[in-house]
């Protein structure tokens, strides 16, 4: 939509005073004087305007993400130990089976032999049942130390604890994703014009994607959090999916993966609309000045979506309509006077009535 800019020149009316005056008895030789004002006022009032027509309106949003992994599993120290083995590397893909970290269990080993032995010693009954419980509970947190990968992956998160080190009982170890669950999130409330399923554009390391959105204020129960509310996320299409994998190998590192998800919210097609500085306010009504020719007046209208810098409009209007968003006016005055009397007061007119004295 073009905006046009219209200057329309109102005069003021021209006004000439003549003042003749004839002395009683002068001779035919006598001078008639004139005094002739000429006073012009020109207003030139300037408008910017557009014109209404039939157009497609659009509000785009730009939100901040991060990158996350939809399925995974973490893994956390069984016990207090020494880490004797360490293959773990952020970001590294791992086939299943793949030894990821160990922690030794020399101690363990020395329990489950005593505990063994002791066994071995026992006749059959209810002591020797208990025994052997304990012996498989030794025998379970030994395997435990050894963590495996449970399926193909990339590790997310891991500690990076050295071999030799001590580490306690519950700390992290690892994190293994599935990097085709990847996905891209708001846990900040910026998301809170996204719907459901809606297509969205996302932007990963400067690279283009496309996605759908999985997760929306308008999808939360009315019971939900308030932390809940402020969530949203979306999905990578399949192509899209694949694209992102290839370009990074597999490697995604979420905790530095930045996004950002660009989102039509606001989509009105084919409607009537103008420019939103078009839309005037008169109390609790909207209206719209229109142009018409030299002459101005304004017009009630209703109005719709507001989107990409413009007001649909339901009512109101025609297309076509030249509709005023700015104006402004400006003012010249020109005097003339033949006599060069421009200070000089007008006479009087009981003066002007008044009979000269005969010579």
């Amino acid at each position: 939509m073009s905006f046009t800019r219209r200057i329309i020149k109102c005069s003021a009316v021209i006004l000439t005073v003549c003042a003749v005056i004839s002395a009683t008895g002068c001779n035919s030789d006598s001078t008639d004087n004139e005094i002739v004002t000429s006073i012009t006022d020109q207003v030139q009032f300037s408008y910017e305007t557009a014109k209404a027509q039939y157009m497609t309106i659009e509000e785009t949003e730009k939100i901040p993400a991060l990158l996350g992994f939809g399925e995974s599993d973490s893994y956390y120290a069984p016990m207090d130990g020494k880490i004797k083995v360490n293959n773990l590397s952020k970001n590294l893909k791992v086939k299943k089976g793949d030894v990821l970290i160990a922690i030794d269990t020399t101690d363990l080993d020395f329990q489950i032999n005593e505990q063994q032995i002791k066994i071995d010693a026992m006749t059959n009954g209810i002591e020797k049942g208990y025994a052997q419980i304990e012996l498989d509970k030794l025998i379970e947190q030994r395997d435990g130390a050894i963590v495996t990968a449970p399926y193909d992956g990339i590790i997310a998160d891991c500690c990076y604890s050295a071999v030799g080190s001590n580490i306690k009982n519950g700390t992290l170890l690892c994190t293994i994703a599935v990097p085709e669950s990847i996905f891209v999130y708001n846990s900040q409330g910026a998301g809170k014009n996204l719907r459901f399923g809606m297509d969205v554009d996302l932007v990963i390391n400067n690279a283009d994607y496309e996605g759908t959105i999985i997760a929306a204020p308008d999808t939360i129960p009315s019971d939900a959090s308030k932390e809940a509310s402020k969530y949203s996320a979306a999905k990578l299409t399949d192509e899209s999916l694949k694209k992102l994998l290839e370009i990074n190998d597999g490697a995604i590192a979420t905790d530095a993966g930045w996004a950002t998800i660009h989102a039509v919210t606001t989509k009105r097609t084919n409607v009537l609309a103008v420019p939103e500085a078009a839309v005037k306010k008169n109390g609790t009504k909207n209206y719209c000045s229109i142009l018409q020719g030299t002459e101005k007046y304004d017009m009630p209208v209703e109005i719709g979506a507001t989107a990409g810098g413009y007001i649909e409009i339901v009512s109101g209007l025609n297309e076509g309509d030249v509709v005023i968003l700015s104006e402004s006016t400006s003012s010249s005055g020109q005097n003339n006077n033949n006599n060069d009397f421009d200070n000089e007061e007008e006479p009087q007119e009981e003066n002007t009535k008044k009979p000269r004295e005969n010579n």
